[in-house]
């Protein structure tokens, strides 16, 4: 379902001293052998804001001389969504009346940077190389297919976001999207809990953040988001709660690249309110956010960053979906599906 409306649409609480001592213990290792450093440069300026932020990018070390042999029992064909990697060639290849859709080194740059890498000339004829086993300077599906443990690098091959308020039903609609549509669920806000939970560096800095309902540094969350996406290379990811501001979104963008769709839950607070109450008193000392002090001030954050965090993909032209989630779960999920079955017979040709 989540494939067929994709293809058819086509404030830091942290000194800055705790964001590089953060940021320096998040930095991502691509399993393939190329690495990449997603940090962020802090410097104090004279009235105490933050100075310039740079962020680096390096995909290298991919050998100049011969191609990579990847059988049937590769990433690519075992523990990859095939169909979202057949999606992902779909939307950057090109059509040709005698062979179909093929990609050529320029839109294979495209599709890189779309997934948030960055390569250099260099890695990129390499990276072309390697993936053109047929010599004929095009890359056809198959080929992409084989060689997408390489080009994507540990990359997912899409994002889906799923925003909405605190008790909106995020977490509800993205374990049953995963569950009978096969995508990777990863939730921003049960990351940083992990963390709180295991009491590593970064889960005791942001302890005393998370219980006044207030939101995490957006470069520690984006840096933290993105190692995790590591671990499942070609698949379609669910970010559910993400991202919460306009900074989180421009961050995930620039190191993630541009979500494939956003799914928007929308309902009035009271009904937000009512759900995070009950919520609370039924899983009592599962979540320390679930109380009526916190909730006020989770939606007060929630209303001061949500709309110009949507305008702004908007104006990224990333489909948003609106859904009324003031019903139950299952007719939130009926309207998605309503969705999906309108659009399957377009879908069905891109």
């Amino acid at each position: 379902m989540i494939r067929t409306i994709a293809n058819s649409c086509r404030s830091s609480h942290f000194s800055f001293e705790r964001h590089s001592q953060i940021l320096r213990s998040l930095q991502i290792q691509n399993v393939s052998g190329r690495t990449r450093h997603a940090a962020r440069h802090f410097s104090n300026s004279n009235d105490g804001s933050s100075g310039t932020r740079t962020v680096s990018h390096r995909v290298s070390d991919i050998s100049p001389e011969g191609s990579v042999d990847l059988p049937l029992g590769s990433k690519a064909f075992v523990d990859c969504d095939r169909e979202a990697i057949m999606d992902l060639f779909h939307k950057f290849a090109v059509d040709c009346d005698v062979s179909g859709k093929y990609m050529d080194k320029e839109r294979l740059g495209d599709l890189l940077r779309a997934i948030g890498e960055n390569p250099d000339e260099a890695t990129l004829d390499r990276l072309f190389t390697v993936a053109d086993e047929s010599g004929d300077g095009i890359i056809e599906l198959d080929e992409f297919l084989r060689s997408s443990d390489i080009i994507l690098g540990g990359s997912p091959a899409s994002i889906i976001l799923i925003v909405g308020g605190p008790g909106s039903g995020k977490g509800m609609l993205s374990k049953r999207l995963e569950e009978e549509c096969g995508v990777v669920h990863l939730s921003s806000g049960d990351l940083l809990r992990d963390e709180v939970r295991r009491g590593t560096v970064l889960g005791n800095q942001v302890r005393e953040i998370m219980e006044k309902g207030e939101l995490v540094s957006s470069a520690v969350i984006v840096t933290l988001v993105r190692r995790i996406m590591r671990n499942h290379p070609g698949k379609r990811v669910l970010l559910d709660g993400f991202p919460r501001s306009q900074q989180n979104a421009e961050d995930l963008i620039e190191l993630c690249g541009v979500p494939e769709l956003a799914l928007h839950l929308v309902c009035d607070d009271t009904y937000l309110i009512e759900r995070i109450i009950k919520r609370g008193n039924e899983e009592k000392g599962t979540r320390d956010d679930d109380n009526i002090h916190t909730a006020l001030t989770r939606l007060r954050t929630y209303h001061k960053y949500h709309h110009s965090t949507m305008e702004w993909l908007r104006e990224q032209h990333i489909p948003v979906v609106n859904l009324d989630c003031s019903g139950s779960p299952e007719n939130v999920w009926e309207q998605l599906s309503a969705i999906g079955r309108l659009m399957r017979p377009v879908a069905r040709h891109k």
